[in-house]
């Protein structure tokens, strides 16, 4: 007897019918190979109970043992509804060997799961008796893979924009009917020609995929009409698809609104999230000296104007309504000044900023302005008259106790504040001896005056037609010395010399007065009834 290796030994193993003549054991080891190794459950039950099941359908039925599976019943794992089809194939099947046409059933696992599966039934025997194999295959990802094929082919069917497909030669492969629609050709017309003869203009899907795969393009109907697309591109097996959305009407009304727009009195700009200006109409371009492309969040230097508020102040560019919108989110609304570098040339403006889509971090900004200029100045002019006097410019009476008031309440005064009445004794004798124009040139003068004789902090306002009030906030010092300097000095008017006396009355008011500015001012005057003289002055 001879030995053998275990080389020899191992072959035998894999390969046992090499060394089997009848070839018998050799197709058995085959066979429990393939059934353990395939991807398909395999099952065989007899008189309604599992008497062996492969590794795939242990895993399909989530079992960790064939103890828990051998012995049980099939409909155990058969959903309710699948179970009468499956009795209904295995009692259609004849002879040994015989086969069901594969069909679907629903599987249940151990753990309530359960999988879509191809089944096939096929009539064997399991030691010597009848028996049937069951051999399932999971079509749950081959489902997915169908539904997502008819889900992709409804919306390709049914979706607005043209879908065209296009071999690698140029030629029309698809034709949906949104194509059909969009362009007025039938896809009978179209399919196996030209893809630029079916959009009516050159076309070339390799161009467009090398702008970017994005382009817009205008097209033609079967008409002529021009179409005005946006040409989506990508490639395929084989050649390309082109997704062609009508933008006609779209693009009509950004043409109608762009015209409405430049035509519009008040400007309008639109800020991308980077301060660059991305559109101005023509009225805004007019006023700025603006561009599409300047940067406004750059150095203030290089813009083509200077930004002010309305006490004159220069604005900043965080300060900026549009800036402030940025920031915050929410709508600014202001009243600015503008002057054009170029010209010098001064406009007052009503702003409004906005986020052109709420909610959105990178939101492009429209700022919509009005030129309220001749408005403006007007209302300043308005405002000055009703405040100031009409001849010398100085505050009037009303302007000079709403300051006053100011002054009083002025949390951080530390120092009396002194108040003077000033009333020119002569002036009367001027008016009467050199008429009325000379007397209102010598208001002029004194005004200017008293104006140039005090220091920064303080402030003096004509109250009546020769009375004058100075206020000085923070201790007399000598200021009353400066103003009885300034009035004592001759002057040149039309021709004349002339003196001007006047009479001063001085109130002394510390921090802690409770004194209201008109009881203060009405003190001034009774102070400066008391320092004037006997007799009146006259003319020198």
């Amino acid at each position: 007897m001879s030995s053998i290796t275990d080389e020899e030994r191992e072959d035998r193993m894999m390969y046992p019918g090499e060394c089997d003549p009848s070839g018998a054991l050799d197709l058995a080891a085959r066979y429990r190979m393939l059934v353990e190794h395939t991807p398909d459950a395999i099952v065989v039950h007899q008189r309604g109970l599992i008497v062996f099941i492969n590794s795939s359908g242990l895993r399909y039925l989530r079992a960790d043992s064939v103890d828990r599976i051998l012995g049980r019943p099939i409909t155990d794992f058969i959903a309710p509804e699948s179970i009468g089809p499956m009795l209904s194939r295995i009692e259609a099947l004849g002879n040994q060997g015989g086969a069901s046409a594969p069909s679907e059933a629903t599987v249940v696992a151990l753990d309530g799961s359960t999988l879509t599966m191809e089944a096939v039934s096929v009539r064997t025997s399991w030691n010597g008796e009848p028996a049937f194999q069951v051999i399932m295959r999971d079509l749950t990802e081959h489902k997915a893979a169908q539904d997502a094929l008819a889900h992709q082919a409804a919306l390709v069917e049914h979706v607005s924009d043209a879908i065209i497909g296009v071999s690698e030669d140029g030629t029309v492969s698809s034709w949906n009917p949104a194509a059909e629609s969009v362009y007025g050709r039938a896809a009978s017309r179209v399919l196996g020609g030209d893809v630029s003869a079916a959009v009516g203009v050159p076309c070339d899907p390799s161009a467009i995929l090398a702008a970017g795969g994005r382009v817009r393009d205008t097209h033609r109907r079967s008409d002529g009409t021009a179409l005005a697309v946006m040409v989506s591109a990508a490639e395929m097996d084989r050649g390309f698809v082109l997704v062609c959305a009508d933008q006609t009407a779209v693009r009509r009304a950004e043409e109608h609104f762009t015209a409405v727009v430049e035509s519009l009195d008040r400007g309008v700009v639109v800020f991308d999230h980077t301060g660059h200006i991305s559109s101005a109409n023509l009225a805004a371009k007019t006023v700025l000296d603006v561009h599409v492309g300047l940067a406004t969040s750059g150095p203030v230097q290089s813009l083509p104007f200077v930004v002010h508020g309305t006490d004159g102040r220069p604005i900043g560019p965080d300060e900026h309504p549009v800036a402030l919108t940025r920031l915050s989110g929410e709508p600014s609304t202001a009243v600015i000044g503008i002057e054009r570098r170029r010209d010098g040339r001064k406009f007052w403006l009503s702003l409004t900023a906005t986020l052109l889509d709420p909610g959105v971090p990178t939101s492009a900004i429209v700022a919509a302005f009005s030129d309220i200029t001749e408005q403006y100045r007007a209302g300043v002019e308005l405002e000055h008259a009703a405040t100031h006097d009409h001849l010398t410019g100085l505050p009037n009476r009303t302007l000079l106790l709403a300051r006053l008031d100011n002054e009083l309440a002025r949390p951080a005064r530390r120092r009396e504040l002194a108040v003077l009445y000033i009333d020119l004794d002569n002036f009367k004798s001027i008016n009467d001896r050199h008429g009325h124009a000379v007397g209102d040139a010598v208001l002029g003068v004194v005004a200017q005056r008293l104006t140039d004789a005090l220091h920064e902090n303080s402030f003096v306002g004509r109250i009546g037609g020769d009375e004058f009030v100075v206020v000085v906030p923070d201790g007399i010092g000598d200021e009353a010395h400066r103003v009885r300097t300034a009035l004592s000095a001759r002057m040149s008017v039309a021709g004349r010399t002339l003196t001007v006396e006047a009479s001063v009355g001085c109130v002394l008011v510390p921090p802690s007065d409770d004194r209201t500015a008109l009881d203060i001012l009405n003190d001034a005057d009774l102070e400066m009834y008391r320092a004037k003289p006997a007799q009146p002055y006259g003319i020198r």
